[in-house]
């Protein structure tokens, strides 16, 4: 992956780290909208990689909340170890890694197809250390329903806490063949077409071709350059064996293509 996908990917995890405190009434409402969803994000993109001929291959569900400052290391520890109760997380799978420039404590559980991994770090500074809490759930086109599920349940514990997650999905897909950079430029489009989004960036190179834009087809969205909504991206990425990759994320590509 070139130089410019590596910026991307790191642009599109920081704009992801967002958290927001919620009143009640604000918190009912979210729910509300949540219950009426008629459709699932990740099945709805995973019908539109598959429509452009390719394989769907993997999702993966993820979110990154700052929980706050913290004194001490013990601090740290002791709330990681208050989420992971919260969310459910074995702790005799629990791994604690303090040290002098990250504090990590790691939780990874397997269902159903469906792997989980919860993280909360420290990262320390001269007054106090700053807390993240990062979910990601990982299964494929068969355990998509699990992956729903847990999401699902993941949401509700951080929304009774008084916190919003904002989680993004990312499915891969496979072409068995090696596409051109035209060639993949008009597998994106057909996407964007069968999604009905209208694009808004584009980059490519000799063997990448990424396209970020927007769809009404679902609310959430990021500002793009303080003006334009941003809710989805798709990118192709020619593999030196077995073909090329497609990736198509909401609200942005938070893994590597």
């Amino acid at each position: 992956m070139g130089k410019r996908n590596v910026g991307l990917v790191l642009m599109a995890l920081a704009a992801l780290c967002a958290a927001w405190w919620m009143p009640a009434e604000a918190r009912n409402e979210w729910q509300q909208h949540q219950e009426q969803r008629e459709e699932r994000v990740a099945a709805r993109l995973f019908d539109a990689i598959e429509s452009s001929g390719a394989k769907g291959v993997s999702v993966e569900v993820r979110t990154r909340l700052s929980l706050g400052k913290l004194p001490g290391t013990e601090d740290v520890k002791d709330l990681a170890e208050k989420w992971a109760r919260r969310l459910d997380m074995p702790h005799s799978e629990a791994k604690w890694a303090p040290s002098t420039r990250l504090f990590l404590y790691q939780v990874l559980a397997n269902s159903q197809g469906v792997q989980v991994d919860y993280q909360v770090t420290g990262v320390p500074h001269q007054d106090g250390i700053d807390t993240y809490l990062v979910l990601s759930i990982k299964g494929n086109r068969d355990s998509l329903p699990y992956v729903d599920l847990i999401q699902d349940k993941h949401e509700q514990a951080l929304v009774q806490a008084g916190l919003i997650p904002q989680f993004s999905t990312c499915i891969r897909g496979m072409y068995n063949v090696k596409l051109s950079v035209d060639q993949q430029e008009g597998k994106i489009l057909s996407i964007f077409d069968a999604l009905h989004a209208r694009e808004l960036e584009r980059l490519q190179d000799e063997t990448v071709v990424s396209l970020s834009g927007y769809t009404s087809e679902w609310n959430s969205f990021l500002s793009l350059n303080g003006q334009a909504r941003m809710n989805l991206q798709v990118a192709t990425h020619r593999d030196s064996r077995d073909g090329t990759w497609i990736t198509a994320g909401t609200p942005i590509i938070t893994a590597e293509y």
